[in-house]
């Protein structure tokens, strides 16, 4: 038993995965005041299984360049999703106004394209939030498969 899991080899991306469960559960294990581990801990962690310190430092380095593009894309996609919602406030405050001109004015056919064609553009631009590419609805979906 013991020789059998000396050789079973785990695929790298199942490797990373391990060592993140493990060191979080050994964070709650030995409460740690400071969860995670310094540079140089990393440094003897990687060595103990072959890896350098250059490509620990390379690694390092990636892994940042990585998140902060990350969070970069974060960032356009709240902003995307304000604008959005900014648009939909907009549109109702001014649509509503519009109403009541209309109806204070014994009403009309007139507001009825503006709020229809306006409605247009904003469920076109709700579309292309909703359904775009690492969007809400792809986000809810992949969620759903997993």
């Amino acid at each position: 038993m013991e020789r059998q899991r000396q050789e079973r080899r785990f695929p790298r991306d199942e490797v990373g995965e391990i060592i993140d469960v493990a060191a979080r559960l050994d964070e709650l294990a030995d409460g740690a005041s400071a969860p995670g581990l310094t540079f140089d801990q990393l440094v003897r962690v990687a060595s103990e299984v072959g890896i350098s310190r250059h490509a620990v430092e390379r690694a390092v380095s990636e892994a940042r360049k990585r998140r902060s593009a990350d969070e970069r894309e974060a960032l356009k996609r709240v902003r995307r999703r304000m604008r959005f919602v900014r648009h939909a406030m907009v549109y109702a405050l001014v649509v509503s106004a519009l109403l009541l001109i209309d109806v204070l004015n014994g009403g009309g056919w007139w507001f009825y394209y503006i709020a229809a064609l306006w409605g247009a553009m904003l469920a076109i631009q709700g579309m292309r939030f909703l359904t775009r590419r690492r969007g809400p609805l792809e986000a809810a979906m992949l969620e759903r498969e997993r």
